[in-house]
């Protein structure tokens, strides 16, 4: 079943690291296009998550947050260290200065933990430590996200067949009044024929020429055929295609566009003009639904 490009998704999980929490909000979009924003400029993470996204999200704008919450005896992220021996190279090095240019003065702690080098943050690998419970996390909101664009995707099948018929009816509508048109036709002509030259004697073969002629001129069977057909194809894209379903549905509705277009040129009968209208907006209101869909 098709699914919706608009989408909201949610996953918290609680670890020793605090508590980490995945948003994932997804918006229409003619490709897929990634945008994430890791806390602790955590951004090796992307590719992971994008690896996570492959095959289960195939079209849309997708934003993804993630944040962290500490808790109550949680362990740092990140780790304060002190280069001791290039402390002790810093001070060796100073004393050596003092003592040739004859310099006093003490060396302040402050002083000392500023150098260059001397006091380090490092993560100790504590990114590797920290995936699992993102991955679980991020899984749970991608979860979530799907669910929310399936259920989209129902509503939105459910419209597109509720026009679907629509067309249908307008379309057996149009068959009735072509058939009854060429009918009227021979009728208007035979009956102008004899009031023209005072109910004499019609010439048969010229007329049913001329009635053979416009209905040549009319004639939308081809039209309503390939409309059939795309209706048919609407279904099954709705039922049967897992990716890029949505492209795949604004071309059967520009095709399906093209033929009624062509329909209300051809013919002239304005119950079949007023049907023709009706197609025209339900297959307007489609393209607009389907750019919604993935």
């Amino acid at each position: 079943m098709i699914r919706s490009m608009t989408g909201f998704g949610k996953g918290t999980v609680k670890c020793s690291y605090g508590k980490i929490t995945v948003e994932i909000k997804t918006l229409n979009h003619k490709s897929l296009s990634i945008t994430c924003s890791p806390f602790n400029g955590l951004f090796f993470l992307e590719e992971r998550i994008e690896k996570l996204l492959d095959r289960k999200i195939f079209r849309g704008k997708i934003f993804i947050r993630i944040t962290r919450e500490s808790l109550a005896g949680e362990k740092p992220l990140r780790k304060i260290e002190v280069n001791e021996e290039l402390a002790r190279e810093y001070i060796k090095k100073i004393k050596k200065v003092q003592k040739k240019l004859g310099v006093k003065g003490e060396i302040q702690i402050q002083e000392m933990i500023g150098f260059p080098g001397v006091l380090e943050s490092s993560t100790e690998k504590q990114e590797e430590k920290i995936w699992p419970h993102m991955r679980k996390a991020f899984q749970k909101a991608l979860d979530a996200t799907i669910d929310y664009r399936k259920k989209e995707g129902r509503r939105l099948a459910k419209d597109l067949n509720s026009r679907i018929t629509k067309i249908k009816q307008n379309i057996r509508v149009i068959k009735r009044y072509e058939k009854q048109g060429v009918k009227e036709y021979r009728k208007k002509l035979f009956g102008s024929f004899r009031e023209i030259t005072n109910n004499a004697e019609p010439d048969k073969n010229r007329l049913e020429a001329e009635v053979a002629l416009f209905a040549r001129n009319c004639d939308i069977s081809e039209e309503i055929t390939r409309i059939g057909g795309h209706l048919i194809a609407c279904e099954d894209a709705m039922n049967k295609v897992k990716a890029d379903a949505g492209k795949k549905l604004d071309f059967i509705a520009q095709e399906m566009q093209r033929e009624a277009n062509t329909i209300g040129a051809k013919s002239g009968d304005i119950r079949i003009s007023k049907s023709v209208i009706e197609v025209k907006a339900e297959i307007e209101k489609m393209r607009e639904q389907v750019k919604n869909i993935e």
